[in-house]
């Protein structure tokens, strides 16, 4: 039993100058790519909300100004230009239609409302990729900047 030895983990070698340099610019790069994560992200959730919630209102427009029609109600005409009808006078108030032929209307009418996140999907993943690579891209940066300052040093 004398040859056993007890368990000795031997101490790791310390860090170079240039290796805690490039291990500082890491860290720093760690916390601006996940700075620059949570911004992109949170900007793109509201762009994707905002898309699907003007879509929805676009709808809501559109099926307002098919009711008006249903009903053999009088459109107003813009002040100035009377070929083209104003939507908001009339009783369907909204920015998505202004001074748009009434077929286009009624087509946006027919189509029906929005599914839950059909508008919202797109924006939402062309967001995802471009913070991906923002993030990725500072990350990369700050690390590219240690090594080249710490003189190309192993990490």
């Amino acid at each position: 039993m004398s040859e056993l030895r007890p368990y000795f983990v031997p101490p790791s070698a310390p860090l170079t100058a240039g290796a805690r340099f490039i291990r500082g610019f890491k860290r720093i790069g760690v916390v601006v790519a996940a700075l620059a994560f949570l911004g992109g992200m949170a900007i793109t959730l509201m762009i994707s909300i905002d898309q699907q919630s003007s879509a929805q209102r676009r709808f809501e427009q559109a099926s307002c100004v098919a009711q008006l029609l249903r009903e053999n109600r009088p459109f107003k005409m813009k002040s100035y230009d009377k070929t083209k009808i104003d939507y908001d006078d009339s009783g369907c108030p909204g920015y998505s239609f202004y001074g748009d032929p009434l077929d286009v209307v009624l087509s946006a009418a027919k189509a029906g409302p929005p599914a839950s996140l059909e508008y919202a999907i797109q924006p939402f993943f062309i967001g995802l990729a471009i913070t991906l690579a923002t993030s990725a891209s500072s990350f990369g940066f700050l690390w590219l900047i240690g090594w080249l300052c710490a003189g190309f040093t192993r990490d």
